[in-house]
Protein backbone atom coordinates (compact mmCIF):
# COMPACT_ATOMS: atom_id res chain seq x y z
CA UNK A 1 0.00 0.00 0.00
CA UNK A 2 1.90 3.24 -0.83
CA UNK A 3 1.65 6.38 1.30
CA UNK A 4 0.12 9.95 0.53
CA UNK A 5 -2.64 11.53 -0.40
CA UNK A 6 -4.86 11.04 -3.30
CA UNK A 7 -7.56 13.37 -5.09
CA UNK A 8 -10.07 11.82 -6.89
CA UNK A 9 -11.89 13.98 -9.32
CA UNK A 10 -9.95 16.93 -8.08
CA UNK A 11 -11.14 19.67 -10.67
CA UNK A 12 -8.97 22.34 -8.63
CA UNK A 13 -6.16 23.76 -6.62
CA UNK A 14 -5.34 22.16 -3.54
CA UNK A 15 -3.09 23.67 -1.03
CA UNK A 16 -2.31 21.98 2.15
CA UNK A 17 -0.24 23.97 4.38
CA UNK A 18 2.27 22.54 6.85
CA UNK A 19 3.09 25.24 9.63
CA UNK A 20 4.89 23.23 12.56
CA UNK A 21 7.98 24.51 13.92
CA UNK A 22 9.73 26.87 16.29
CA UNK A 23 9.92 30.49 16.27
CA UNK A 24 13.59 31.52 15.43
CA UNK A 25 14.76 34.76 14.55
CA UNK A 26 15.85 34.85 10.48
CA UNK A 27 17.60 37.43 8.17
CA UNK A 28 14.66 37.28 6.44
CA UNK A 29 12.38 38.32 9.58
CA UNK A 30 14.95 40.81 10.43
CA UNK A 31 14.64 42.52 6.87
CA UNK A 32 10.54 42.10 7.03
CA UNK A 33 11.14 44.36 10.93
CA UNK A 34 13.39 46.64 8.65
CA UNK A 35 10.32 47.06 5.92
CA UNK A 36 7.66 47.28 8.05
CA UNK A 37 8.97 50.55 10.13
CA UNK A 38 10.32 52.13 7.37
CA UNK A 39 8.73 55.58 6.18
CA UNK A 40 5.80 54.36 3.03
CA UNK A 41 5.09 57.44 2.06
CA UNK A 42 5.68 57.43 -1.57
CA UNK A 43 3.15 54.42 -1.85
CA UNK A 44 -0.24 55.79 -1.85
CA UNK A 45 -3.53 53.52 -1.84
CA UNK A 46 -6.05 56.32 -1.37
CA UNK A 47 -8.46 56.56 -4.25
CA UNK A 48 -11.21 58.54 -5.43
CA UNK A 49 -13.75 55.91 -4.64
CA UNK A 50 -16.62 55.37 -7.12
CA UNK A 51 -20.12 55.63 -6.51
CA UNK A 52 -20.78 52.43 -4.50
CA UNK A 53 -23.78 51.16 -7.14
CA UNK A 54 -21.40 52.29 -10.06
CA UNK A 55 -18.70 50.03 -9.41
CA UNK A 56 -20.65 46.92 -8.20
CA UNK A 57 -22.05 47.18 -11.12
CA UNK A 58 -18.75 48.09 -13.29
CA UNK A 59 -17.04 44.71 -12.02
CA UNK A 60 -20.48 42.77 -12.53
CA UNK A 61 -20.78 41.68 -8.90
CA UNK A 62 -23.65 39.61 -8.19
CA UNK A 63 -23.98 37.28 -5.18
CA UNK A 64 -21.53 39.36 -3.18
CA UNK A 65 -23.87 42.75 -3.53
CA UNK A 66 -24.30 41.70 0.45
CA UNK A 67 -20.73 42.99 1.63
CA UNK A 68 -21.63 45.78 0.69
CA UNK A 69 -24.75 46.09 2.59
CA UNK A 70 -22.61 44.95 4.99
CA UNK A 71 -20.10 48.10 4.37
CA UNK A 72 -23.42 50.55 4.18
CA UNK A 73 -25.01 49.49 7.65
CA UNK A 74 -21.83 49.59 9.22
CA UNK A 75 -19.93 52.69 7.91
CA UNK A 76 -19.50 54.17 11.38
CA UNK A 77 -18.34 51.29 12.50
CA UNK A 78 -15.31 50.80 10.08
CA UNK A 79 -14.27 54.32 9.83
CA UNK A 80 -13.98 54.51 13.54
CA UNK A 81 -12.24 51.50 13.95
CA UNK A 82 -9.73 52.67 10.83
CA UNK A 83 -9.37 55.80 13.16
CA UNK A 84 -8.06 53.62 16.07
CA UNK A 85 -6.32 51.38 14.09
CA UNK A 86 -4.01 54.67 12.80
CA UNK A 87 -3.96 55.52 16.37
CA UNK A 88 -2.14 51.81 17.30
CA UNK A 89 0.02 51.53 14.55
CA UNK A 90 1.62 53.82 12.85
CA UNK A 91 0.29 54.16 8.66
CA UNK A 92 -2.53 51.18 9.92
CA UNK A 93 -4.91 51.79 7.42
CA UNK A 94 -2.25 51.97 4.67
CA UNK A 95 -0.59 48.80 5.67
CA UNK A 96 -4.37 47.10 5.92
CA UNK A 97 -4.58 47.93 2.84
CA UNK A 98 -1.39 46.59 1.16
CA UNK A 99 -2.04 43.59 2.65
CA UNK A 100 -5.70 43.65 0.71
CA UNK A 101 -4.01 44.40 -2.32
CA UNK A 102 -2.13 41.46 -1.72
CA UNK A 103 -4.75 39.37 -1.27
CA UNK A 104 -6.71 40.79 -4.49
CA UNK A 105 -3.69 40.40 -6.75
CA UNK A 106 -3.28 36.39 -5.20
CA UNK A 107 -6.91 36.07 -6.24
CA UNK A 108 -6.11 37.31 -9.52
CA UNK A 109 -3.44 35.49 -10.14
CA UNK A 110 -5.47 32.26 -9.05
CA UNK A 111 -8.26 32.83 -11.73
CA UNK A 112 -5.61 33.91 -14.14
CA UNK A 113 -6.71 37.59 -14.80
CA UNK A 114 -3.88 39.17 -16.25
CA UNK A 115 -3.28 42.70 -14.69
CA UNK A 116 -0.65 44.26 -17.46
CA UNK A 117 -3.14 45.14 -19.05
CA UNK A 118 -6.03 44.25 -17.00
CA UNK A 119 -8.38 41.48 -18.29
CA UNK A 120 -11.20 43.29 -17.27
CA UNK A 121 -14.03 40.96 -18.51
CA UNK A 122 -12.46 38.21 -17.24
CA UNK A 123 -12.55 39.99 -13.81
CA UNK A 124 -16.25 40.90 -14.44
CA UNK A 125 -16.97 37.20 -15.00
CA UNK A 126 -15.17 35.90 -12.20
CA UNK A 127 -15.72 39.17 -9.66
CA UNK A 128 -17.53 36.62 -7.01
CA UNK A 129 -15.01 34.23 -7.01
CA UNK A 130 -12.40 36.70 -6.56
CA UNK A 131 -14.07 38.32 -3.46
CA UNK A 132 -14.64 34.67 -2.41
CA UNK A 133 -10.94 34.31 -2.58
CA UNK A 134 -10.02 37.54 -1.06
CA UNK A 135 -12.75 36.73 2.00
CA UNK A 136 -10.76 33.24 2.14
CA UNK A 137 -7.53 34.69 2.55
CA UNK A 138 -8.20 37.39 4.82
CA UNK A 139 -9.53 34.56 6.91
CA UNK A 140 -7.06 32.71 7.37
CA UNK A 141 -4.71 35.37 7.55
CA UNK A 142 -6.87 36.59 10.51
CA UNK A 143 -6.90 32.95 12.15
CA UNK A 144 -3.31 32.60 11.90
CA UNK A 145 -2.85 36.19 13.53
CA UNK A 146 -0.70 36.12 17.00
CA UNK A 147 -2.75 39.08 18.26
CA UNK A 148 -6.22 37.27 17.88
CA UNK A 149 -5.84 36.17 21.83
CA UNK A 150 -8.58 33.51 22.91
CA UNK A 151 -12.06 34.46 23.56
CA UNK A 152 -13.18 35.45 19.80
CA UNK A 153 -15.82 33.46 18.10
CA UNK A 154 -15.65 32.16 14.64
CA UNK A 155 -18.96 34.63 14.10
CA UNK A 156 -16.64 37.61 15.42
CA UNK A 157 -13.97 36.47 13.01
CA UNK A 158 -16.68 36.03 10.12
CA UNK A 159 -17.74 39.79 10.97
CA UNK A 160 -14.88 41.22 10.78
CA UNK A 161 -13.56 39.56 7.73
CA UNK A 162 -16.31 41.09 5.95
CA UNK A 163 -16.33 44.53 6.96
CA UNK A 164 -12.73 44.61 6.23
CA UNK A 165 -13.34 42.90 2.47
CA UNK A 166 -15.96 45.45 2.32
CA UNK A 167 -13.83 48.49 3.30
CA UNK A 168 -11.44 47.59 0.64
CA UNK A 169 -13.68 46.89 -2.31
CA UNK A 170 -15.19 50.55 -1.30
CA UNK A 171 -12.12 52.14 -0.91
CA UNK A 172 -11.09 50.45 -4.49
CA UNK A 173 -8.28 48.12 -3.18
CA UNK A 174 -10.51 44.80 -3.69
CA UNK A 175 -12.17 44.89 -7.38
CA UNK A 176 -11.51 47.75 -10.07
CA UNK A 177 -12.47 51.09 -9.86
CA UNK A 178 -14.54 52.70 -12.70
CA UNK A 179 -12.77 55.74 -12.93
CA UNK A 180 -9.50 54.13 -13.60
CA UNK A 181 -10.70 52.56 -16.79
CA UNK A 182 -12.31 55.16 -19.01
Amino acid sequence: MSKGVTFNDNHGPVTIFDESGSARPSILGKLIEIIATSDQSDINLDRDPAEIDVKVDFNDLTSHKWIIEEYIQSSLLIDESIEALNQTILNGSTKLKRQMKIFYNRALEKYSINIKPFDLEKLKSNSDQVVDEVILLTKRFVKNSSDLKNGYFEEDIDYGVSLITSYSIIECIVLENPNDHN
